[in-house]
């Protein structure tokens, strides 16, 4: 039964289809037996095979029970559930509402006042839910609903997990959304408390932000991979909530707060975030940096330097013929050797053209070549030689080693093509290429874009995302 007018086991009326996601569609409906509104989850679809819809069914019943343990004002309550034409509904508390996802889709950022005022009450709900030992798993903007009233609730727990309780998801199969799983989920391990609590971090960034901490993308591997190396674009745009966030979304799970802690620290963000930091690093090297330099480096070198040889500037006239001498014979040996060897390309090596090489020595510079060189010698060391594949990247861009090493060691073979530099300057380069990785008998490809800049006597790659 899948159209308004048609009534879900005997007492459900379908008024109207108000939602949908990976999990179902969900219509408003009416209790006929308690003369009272419900929302009721029809759990996809006909295109179950029958052992998907026996998963389907154990998953609908896991909901029902974690529901029932889970008693909170910030947690929508399941009511029933319903067996119909070998397919289960869910029976929901129907709240007048619109999804996080669908105000963030209006207005495009919120306040982090506002973003505060919300995240609390979820981080209250998962806190309860924690509690009962609930995980929930699929934290994000469209489970948050925001009542008319301005009550906000956490919703759709169909794919949590109770703790002890068997995956009923499949072998090997990751459930969640990858824009807001946390690394530890994204690389294979199973969640817990602290990966909903970066899941939550994750979906007040977007809200602050105006999209998700591994960056906009459509292309779900992409996003896995950044995920799973715990690459998050720092946030520009949350003001007060900048530490928590940042501590939400650590890659190690030990340092992110608990549920409870959250809705703590969401209440009164400004002084327990971001006062402390401020203080301990911007303070402290004012002193030691700037102030000490100022007088060793300049004051001494003042006295030894320009004082000593006025004393003895009239025994050591005679060295002034000799030095300049000696400088001329250094600077013709220079144009000799630029005259002796002209097919030598100095503008490959000085930065410059051979005419200007007289006057100073730049560093070196590279070409368009050189960056896809780098990048398709980087891809054909993975994933063998992964210690030679990490010194390509920039220490800025580096993760640690342990974690770069098991990402890779997942995957058979990676193999890269349709090289492209698609901007180019003589020390930054963007290169797009195709990569495509196997494990097993899968095969997934996307197409990359790669910076590369100079640094070091040597190219690097500083930035890597999948485009859409």
């Amino acid at each position: 039964m899948t159209e308004s007018g048609g009534t879900v086991g005997g007492r459900y009326a379908l008024v109207e289809r108000i939602g949908s996601g990976a999990m179902g569609v969900v219509w408003r409906a009416r209790d006929e037996l308690l003369d009272r509104e419900v929302a009721v989850k029809q759990l996809r679809g006909p295109e179950l095979s029958a052992e998907e819809a026996e998963v389907a069914g154990a998953r609908a019943m896991r909901e029902a029970r974690n529901a029932a343990r889970l008693q909170h004002p910030n947690a929508v309550a399941v009511f029933d559930v319903v067996v119909e034409n070998d397919r289960p509904w869910l029976v929901m508390e129907y709240l007048p509402s619109h999804s996080l996802a669908g105000l963030l889709g209006e207005r495009g950022r919120l306040s982090p006042a506002e973003t505060a005022r919300i995240g609390g009450q979820v981080a209250a709900a998962l806190a309860a839910a924690h509690a009962a030992g609930i995980v929930h798993r699929d934290v994000k903007p469209s489970n948050v609903l925001i009542g008319h009233d301005g009550t906000v609730k956490l919703t759709d727990f169909g794919i949590s997990r109770a703790a002890g309780d068997g995956t009923l998801t499949g072998s090997g199969m990751i459930t969640g959304t990858p824009a807001y799983l946390a690394p530890e989920v994204a690389r294979g391990e199973q969640p817990d408390t602290a990966s909903d609590v970066f899941s939550l971090g994750a979906t007040l960034y977007a809200a602050t932000e105006g999209q998700a901490p591994y960056g906009a993308s459509d292309n779900s591997f992409g996003l896995l991979y950044r995920a799973a190396a715990g690459r998050i674009e720092p946030p520009t745009g949350s003001g007060e909530l900048t530490g928590l966030l940042t501590r939400m979304l650590d890659i190690d799970p030990e340092v992110r707060p608990t549920a409870a802690q959250a809705v703590e620290l969401l209440a009164k963000p400004p002084v327990e975030v971001v006062a402390k930091p401020s203080v301990e690093v911007v303070a402290k090297p004012s002193v030691e940096v700037v102030a000490k330099p100022s007088v060793e480096v300049v004051a001494k070198p003042s006295v030894e330097v320009v004082a000593k040889p006025s004393v003895e500037r009239k025994r050591r006239r005679w060295l002034v013929p000799v030095l300049m001498a000696a400088v001329f014979l250094l600077v013709s040996g220079v144009a000799a050797a630029v005259f002796l060897l002209p097919e030598l390309n100095l503008s490959r090596y000085l930065g410059q053209d051979v005419d200007a090489a007289h006057t100073h020595v730049a560093t070196p510079s590279y070409t368009a070549d050189d960056a896809m060189a780098l990048v398709r010698s980087h891809y054909e060391l993975l994933p063998e030689n992964v210690e030679v594949a990490y010194e390509n990247l920039a220490t800025s861009y580096r993760q640690a080693f342990p974690e770069y090493q098991e990402f890779w060691g997942q995957y058979d073979d990676v193999r890269a093509d349709q090289f492209e530099a698609v901007e180019a300057h003589p020390r930054r380069f963007i290169v797009q290429a195709r990569v495509t990785f196997l494990q097993g008998p899968s095969e997934v490809a996307g197409v990359y874009q790669l910076v590369v800049e100079a640094g070091d006597g040597r190219l690097r790659i500083t930035e890597s995302r999948a485009l859409p």
